[in-house]
């Protein structure tokens, strides 16, 4: 376990992953975890002890691993003493010990201390603690037969305990115990018992049975007692397995207590062995020992439900934070003052929370009775009352007291006997008074009451309303009544003369008159009610903003949580302001003394400065203001508080300036803003909501008629309510004086006698209008002012249009319908067609031209004016209509989307041609050669190659033995082979290979020294020279050596080793034969024990072949991986229906949106029409009705009464039908919002196909990659099973020879140099492959930074292409703008026509300059054709791009200049108009433009001629990588050949050994040890792996490789895009001039 720093709170991953961890190995080992009856288990952080709604709550702690990063003490620890051997039990096919490790507690590498058993798990790099081995205390086990060791680990606290985990890196022990303790003062409770011999070593049976009765007793199990494993093995107990009360843990208090510890210790009692310790072989002594790498304690802190965390004290002891207002160690009290229940722990259903006792903040002490509590259901009693109080809760006064509720206290009620009809008072201390008696102790008479005795007090009579301060008074002596200030009569019961509205909420009694300053006389008006204009902010900001001092607008902030509105003053400002919306503002005259009142609060406490400026009324010219403390509001402040303002002139509302009733309601009747301070520092914020202005309308609705709206008593010349219109027959002196100005007489200009009171603008007739008649109606022409009817006559217009007659009595339409030109609007302008005046045939009304958007609809000519015919078709469409593609385009020319009509580029090698190459006009498919694949016909199908041949691809025709798989290079058609393999159909091996099979070829690997030649025969055997042998030539026969001189002769004394080895070979085959004859005949061998070690290997060799076989089947891991991946498909391709589903859904939602809005437009319509209806009714009815008003009054001499209700009714009749459009226009705007809305989700929801098309693409390519991966491990798991049946029999034939063989003495010494030479060579192997790695790192590297700087060059390319897409926007508004310069220069024909043959020539002089574009650009096929072989070579292709970007910027600066070349142009024509003569000068200028426009096609050739040159750079670059290629190729190669050098020379050792006689077992051994370390090393290598990393990043290069194909496609696409923007200029410079003549088109 490696070393971790930090403390159990390292967190939840780790307590997460150590507990899934043990989870998963208790499953494995079929072990059942009742943690989950454990209250709230989780792996999760802690849970809240209170719910949602404040409620308690049980609450537990976190799930933890409690033995985390604490001290473990064990008793015996290896290494103390001085650094001390031990060996492994390893090896599968019998007990095989590796010795030589030293365990030494001062070496930080070699020390297994205790700690390492709860430091942080590391899976690839376990530590463990150790004790010392048999060796060091063989006396324990030779007296006691067991060894005993205690690991004691002290959790801090208590705890709830979950599972115990052990992890061995030893074996198991054959007996062990683990213990709790609940204090230190405690004794050490079994917990679990583990034992192969329970009875004998615990003196308990095996699995004892766990009753109810006994459910918190040990039990003894042998199921974790055996020796295997012999590392790795795991130790878990769960201490509530088994238990039967584990389903109601929450009602168990044994169960609570059986899970709870706060030590725990675990007693290694006698380790597990073979047996062969009896011996007394040190080196069998030293491989049994106790280790154990991890010790975790699943638990949570022990809190009894009331805390859900535990934290570390200031005194490091670990503690419960408590809640539930409990308290201790444990939350296990209730704190003082918390005894109205008694402590229980918490549960499921109740949280058994502490309640505080019930004294009525009376005392602060109490105590649990337990008889009370029975009694109530309250246990806490009350002591040491105060404030003259007692009883259980302090709840009762002494007598002829009362608790005051100020100050919670007794106190005295002191009626007084003369006023109090008895003297015990109510609890608000309030005495029983008598007739008109008052006050708290009855001691004065009430107001309006007078002559205080002993029968009470007499009534005064004063009406409450018009008294001072609403308290009816009178003079003690007379009963004489105060008034307010406005108010008069012996009962304060009328108005003083001028004001009116006596009410009781008016300080003042009464208000004044107002009538517009027309009157002094008014009353209360009827029919209006209370109304209030009111903000809440519940759907948004509502109209409310927030301007400066200065006016200017600052931001503000809804929040829709809080239902406010809040604003930020800038930091060097303290002054902004909330300002109303409309609704507040305009005539708030039934406002007046009524409240304006608001909340805020702002951000600081205490620091706001009043001003005089707090808040602002501004209307008709004038404001008033005051501050936020008037009229007794509180300071702004950190709290919201509410603000009341009366709207009243009178000085006490300390209203800024101090103005009379008449300016104040001035101001009232046209308010224009109201501001709102709402910051009172720099910086500083404010926050605004429940904003109300009372006022009064007209109509009931259900409460009191408003007594504060007058209604006026008017002289004569005035009308209305408010003497605020003018009689008929009058009207405003000034004009629109508004309310306020004069009534004066009409007068009109001899075509009416009736005018409009606001302006004076008279009601006309005789088709005049005007102020004053002086004009003709629209539709009409002549001079109005004559005075009589035959003045204005009818226009000669189509529909009786708008004209006006010039000078020479011509006369001109001046609005044409659309389409429409001339002076009588009789012919059709660009971009319509057809013949309004029968010219050419039938008459035909002009038409918009019908070209299916596939023109320019700034360009001129577009269209034939009589057939319609389109002429200038761009997006490379064809057709009458411009609805077709272009030939050899494919694509649809009436898509929404212009621009569909795309090249069909097909690749000529690959296509079928006819004469011209084409492809289908609607997919874009081209006709393919055979087994040519694609749209473009441009890839072989799999399985062939050679696609430039031009007749079609060619069959691969791969080896199935020799290659990969069946695809080969597409123009070498090469196939992909196997190791070892070659040929271009991979049908041979390569020169000094053999065995051409599946799995490819084998090296020979024929020794130089002893073969004749270097390539051996089909069975892998070298030619060997004389004396010399072995299947590579590699070794002397017997009774020679030195191979180097040719294997000599040894000496004649070997004669005799010679014959001992016959002997033994003799032997062998004696023993061969008995193992034939023990394979035929069982019965003839009964050695147990070579029995049972032969089935353990065969177990094994089974199990490596299932783990092969489950690798290449659906069950196995790939396999799995693939099905998930086909799930994820299909549930993308479920995802994308739903999503087809919602566009339809939205689809739908935006035809009734506009469904809806043409609703709402049919509803505008008819308000129009009934709005026309109504001005129609008060021109003739009104009129009639003026008239008779007229007559009544020479008649009678007075105002008809009648009249004035008559125009009353209109005037209101039309105002509700604009109220009612303009509702109708806030439905539509609503609607359309709406609709614009879906339209957006919609869009929204179209762009997600796109999306999960990409997320598809992306699967696929994973897909393919799992695909590959597969097939790979597919070829290793077949490679490994071979290896593992070799690597079988290999091992019998050693076992055999091993234990059958006298080994002769070796030469010790040339066996180690051997071994250490392979270290060497191995170690070399590992640096060349990490080399290795790191070179392609440098180049990954490499390839992925030019591929980031290509995509920001494209990038830029980009942004340059939209700019010049502005540029050309802007050159269209310049057309368009000359376009209107020109219909207005008719006048200067001639000078035009002039200018249109020096434009001509400039167009020529275009033409040509674009003929050497066109030129230039014949050459890009070409220099495509260059970079897409560039492209196909290099894995760095991208440096290529920085070509493009120069050509693409030299396009864009073309594009440039034509755009200042057409914008000089539109500048020319648009001053045609005013200065002809210089026309001439201008097209001089163009033409030098157009020169040098010239030249710089010419540099674009330049560049282009660079851009090849680029193109062979990347050529050379593409053959270096492919260099570069070849050397990690042959690098990997090499290092393959030195594994296998290493392989063959461990063979070699093998056979020496099989050879020698009479070896010493010591000698045997280190050797043995020596060659394990050998195979280590190369294991450490990890060649395999390295080898995978390689074929990983080679891989992840090719798909470089792809995504710089894809780069280089997008960046072709912007070039031709440029191309088609550069080819859809136009021809030529056009001056839009109506110089044609109407003839045929």
């Amino acid at each position: 376990m490696a070393v971790a720093s930090g403390r159990r709170n390292v967190g939840f991953l780790h307590n997460l992953v150590n507990s899934v961890h043990l989870l998963s190995k208790m499953n494995q080992l079929g072990f059942v975890v009742l943690i989950f009856h454990l209250p709230h288990f989780s792996l999760g952080a802690e849970n809240s002890c209170y719910d949602s709604r404040g409620r308690a709550q049980k609450c537990t702690p976190e799930f933890v691993n409690a033995a985390f990063n604490l001290t473990v003490e064990a008793t015996n620890t290896c290494g103390l003493t001085g650094p001390q051997e031990f060996c492994l039990q390893t090896g599968v096919t019998g007990v095989r010990k590796s010795c030589g490790h030293i365990c030494d507690a001062g070496s930080p590498s070699q020390m297994h201390p205790p700690f390492y058993m709860t430091d942080f798990n590391n899976q690839n790099n376990w530590t463990w603690w150790q004790s010392e081995t048999m060796l060091e205390r063989r006396g324990d086990w030779l007296n006691t037969r067991q060894q005993h060791v205690n690991l004691t680990l002290s959790l801090g606290k208590a705890f709830d305990v979950t599972y115990i985990r052990l992890r061995f890196h030893s074996p198991r022990p054959e007996s062990f115990a683990i213990y709790k303790r609940t204090s230190v003062e405690d004794e050490w409770i079994p917990y679990q018992y583990y034992s192969a011999s329970c009875s004998r070593t615990y003196n308990l049976p095996f699995g004892s049975y766990v009753s109810r009765q006994n459910q918190d007793v040990a039990t003894c199990s042998d199921e974790y007692s055996d020796i295997s494993p012999l590392t790795g093995g795991e130790v878990p107990f769960s201490t509530l397995e088994g238990r039967p009360d584990a389903e109601n843990f929450e009602n168990s208090k044994i169960l609570q207590e059986w899970v709870t510890a706060t030590d725990i210790r675990i007693v290694l009692t006698r380790m597990n062995t073979f047996g062969d310790e009896i011996f007394g072989d040190p080196r069998v002594l030293r491989s049994y020992f106790y280790a154990v790498d991890d010790l975790a304690v699943g638990a949570r802190c022990k809190c009894n439900g009331h805390a859900s965390r535990c934290e570390i004290a200031p005194n490091r002891d670990l503690i419960c934070e408590c809640e539930h207002n409990t308290t201790g160690p444990d939350c296990n009290i209730c704190k003082p003052f918390y005894n109205d229940r008694p402590w229980a722990r918490a549960n499921e259903d109740d949280a058994m929370e502490c309640r505080a006792c019930d004294c009525n903040g009376m005392s602060d002490e109490c105590y649990f009775d337990e008889d009370l509590y029975r009694e109530t259901g309250h246990g806490g009693h009350c002591t040491n009352c105060h404030d003259n109080r007692g009883g259980i809760h302090c709840e009762e006064c002494l007598p002829n007291h009362y608790v005051e509720q100020r100050t919670n206290r007794c106190t005295a009620c002191n009626c007084d006997p003369t006023g109090s009809e008895e003297l015990q008072c109510d609890d608000q201390g309030q005495c029983l008074c008598k007739p008109g008696v008052t006050g708290q102790r009855c001691d004065r008479c009430e107001d309006n009451y007078y002559d205080f005795g002993i029968y009470g007090c007499r009534p005064c009579g004063c009406v409450m309303e018009g008294s001072l301060d609403n308290q009816p008074r009178c003079d003690s002596d007379t009963g004489s009544c105060l008034c307010k200030e406005f108010v008069e009569g012996q009962n304060c019961d009328r108005c003083k003369p001028g004001y009116f509205g006596l009410e009781m909420d008016n300080p003042y009694g009464c208000i004044s008159c107002f009538c517009y300053g027309h009157s002094s006389i008014c009353s209360n008006a009827t029919g209006y009610f209370p109304r209030t204009i009111h903000t809440d902010f519940e759907t948004g900001k509502q109209g409310w903003t927030g301007v400066d001092r200065g006016n200017d607008m600052i931001d503000t902030q809804y929040n829709g949580i809080l239902q406010n509105l809040g604003i930020s003053a800038p930091d060097n400002n303290d002054m902004v302001y909330f300002t109303a919306p409309a609704r507040y503002l305009g005539d708030q005259r039934f406002s007046y003394n009524q409240l304006l009142t608001y909340k805020l609060r702002i951000g600081e406490e205490g620091g706001a400065t009043p001003s005089i400026i707090d808040i602002i009324i501004e209307g008709a010219g004038q404001r008033i203001s005051a501050p936020f403390y008037s009229q007794g509001n509180p300071t702004p402040g950190l709290e919201s508080a509410e603000y009341k303002f009366r709207l009243n002139e009178h000085p006490d509302y300390r209203w800024y300036p101090q103005l009379k009733s008449e300016p104040f309601l001035t101001i009232l009747a046209n308010i224009t803003a109201i501001k709102i301070r709402a910051t009172y520092s720099a910086g500083g914020v404010g926050f605004i909501d429940d904003i109300h202005l009372e006022t009064a309308r007209r109509g009931f609705n259900g409460e009191e008629e408003a007594s504060w709206v007058e209604s006026c008593t008017c002289p004569e010349g005035y009308v209305g309510q408010f003497c605020e219109s003018c009689a008929p027959g009058f009207k405003r002196d000034p004009p629109n004086g508004g309310p306020f100005a004069s009534c004066v007489p009409c007068e009109c200009n001899g075509h009416s006698d009736q005018c409009d009171a606001e302006s004076g603008r008279c009601i006309c007739n005789d088709n005049t209008i005007g102020d004053y008649c002086e004009r003709c109606s629209v539709g009409f022409y002549g001079d109005a002012r004559a005075g009589t009817p035959e003045d204005c006559q009818p226009c000669p217009c189509p529909g009786q249009g708008p004209c006006v007659q010039l000078q020479g009595g011509e006369i001109v339409c001046t609005a044409c319908e659309e389409g429409y030109g001339g002076n009588l609007c009789d012919i059709c302008l660009d971009g319509f067609y057809g013949d309004p005046k029968g010219w050419y045939g039938e008459e035909r009304p002009c038409a918009r031209c019908d070209c299916n958007g596939n023109i320019d609809t700034n360009a001129v000519g577009n269209c034939n004016r009589t057939t319609g015919e389109c002429r200038k078709c761009i997006y490379s469409t064809a057709g009458f209509y411009c609805d077709k593609c272009l030939p050899n385009y494919y694509g649809d020319a009436l898509a929404d989307e212009k621009g569909d009509c795309q090249a069909c580029n097909c690749y000529p090698p690959g296509t079928l041609t006819a004469g011209v190459i084409s492809c289908n006009p609607s997919t874009g498919d081209c006709p393919c050669q055979p087994n040519v694949r694609g749209r473009q016909c441009n890839e072989c199908e799999v399985g062939y190659w050679n696609l430039d041949s031009g007749q079609g691809c060619e069959a691969c025709m791969c080896d199935r033995e020799g290659s990969l798989n069946d695809t080969c290079d597409l123009y070498t058609g090469q196939c992909e082979c196997k190791p070892g393999v070659t040929g271009r159909k991979c049908d041979q091996c390569q020169r000094f290979y053999f065995g051409f099979s599946v799995v490819g070829c084998t090296a020979c690997n024929c020794d130089p020294e002893g073969s004749l030649d270097m390539q051996c025969d089909q069975y892998g055997n070298c030619p060997c020279v004389q004396g010399v042998e072995g299947k590579r030539c590699d070794r002397c026969m017997e009774n020679k050596y030195n191979i180097t001189a040719g294997c000599i002769d040894c000496p004649p004394c070997y004669s005799l080793v010679q014959e001992r080895v016959n002997i033994h070979r003799g032997k062998l085959r004696e023993l061969n034969n008995l193992i034939l004859n023990i394979g035929n005949d069982p019965t003839a061998f009964n050695d147990t024990q070579f029995l049972t070690q032969l089935t353990r290997v065969n177990d094994s060799v089974n199990v490596l072949l299932d783990e092969a076989r489950g690798a290449t089947s659906d069950n196995g891991t790939m396999g799995q991986q693939l099905q998930m991946l086909q799930d994820h498909i299909l549930d993308v391709l479920s995802r994308c229906g739903q999503i087809t589903r919602n566009i339809l859904t939205a689809g739908q939602t935006a035809q009734s949106s506009n469904d809806d809005i043409m609703k709402a437009e049919e509803a505008i319509s008819r308000a129009e029409t009934a709005l026309k209806a109504a001005e129609n009714y008060i021109d003739t009815e009104g009129q009639a009705a003026l008239q008779r008003a007229k007559d009544a009054l020479k008649n009678f001499g007075q105002q008809s009464a009648q009249m004035t209700e008559i125009a009353t009714e209109s005037k209101e009749l039309s105002m509700r039908q604009l109220e009612e459009a303009k509702r109708i226009e806030m439905m539509s705007k609503k609607a359309l919002e709406t609709s614009n809305e879906a339209l957006r989700l919609a869009i929204e929801t179209l762009q997600m196909p796109q999306n999960i098309q990409q997320d598809i693409r992306d699967l696929r390519i994973r897909r393919e990659d799992a695909e590959r991966k597969y097939g790979q491990t597919k070829f290793f798991a077949e490679k490994a099973l071979n290896m593992s049946m070799e690597a079988y029999k290999e091992a019998l034939d050693l076992y055999s020879q091993a234990t059958s063989l006298q080994l002769p003495g070796i030469n010790v010494n040339q066996l180690i140099e051997e071994s250490n030479r392979i270290k060497e060579e191995a170690a070399e192997i590992k640096r060349d492959a990490m080399e290795l790695i790191a070179k392609n790192k440098d180049l990954l590297d490499e390839v992925a930074e030019q591929r980031q700087t290509a995509q920001d060059l494209l990038d830029s390319g980009i942004k340059h292409q939209q700019r010049a897409d502005g540029l050309l926007a802007d050159v269209d508004s310049a057309r368009a703008k000359a376009r209107k310069a020109v219909e207005m220069g008719e006048r200067t024909l001639k000078e035009a026509n002039e200018t249109l043959q020096t434009l001509l020539g400039f167009n020529q002089v275009v033409q040509d300059s674009r003929g050497k574009a066109e030129e230039a650009l014949k050459e890009v096929p070409e220099i495509e054709a260059l970079i897409q072989e560039a492209e196909n070579r290099t894995q760095v292709a991208r440096d290529a791009l920085s070509g493009a970007e120069s050509d693409a910027n030299d396009a864009l600066s073309t594009a440039e200049e034509a755009e200042r070349v057409a914008q000089g142009a539109s500048d020319e024509a648009s001053r045609i108009r005013q200065e002809a003569g210089r026309t001439k000068q201008k097209a001089a200028d163009l033409k030098d433009n157009a020169d040098l426009l010239a030249k710089d096609v010419e540099d674009s050739e330049e560049q282009v001629d660079n851009l090849k040159i680029q193109a062979n750079n990347d050529r050379d670059l593409a053959e270096n990588a492919l260099q570069q290629a070849g050397q990690a190729k042959q690098t990997a190669k090499d290092a393959a050949d030195k594994v296998a050098d290493a392989l063959a020379k461990v063979e070699n050792i093998s056979s020496i050994l099989a050879t020698l006689r009479d070896l010493d077992t010591a000698e045997l051994d280190r050797l043995e040890v020596e060659l394990a370390a050998a195979e280590q090393t190369l294991k450490d290598a990890d060649l395999e792996s390295q080898f995978k990393n390689l074929t990983t990043a080679n891989d992840q290069v090719k798909m470089f490789v792809q995504d710089y194909r894809q780069d280089l496609s997008e960046l072709e696409a912007d070039v031709m895009n440029v191309k088609d923007i550069m080819e859809s200029l136009p021809d030529g410079c056009f001056k839009n001039i109506d110089i044609e003549t109407p003839t045929a088109q």
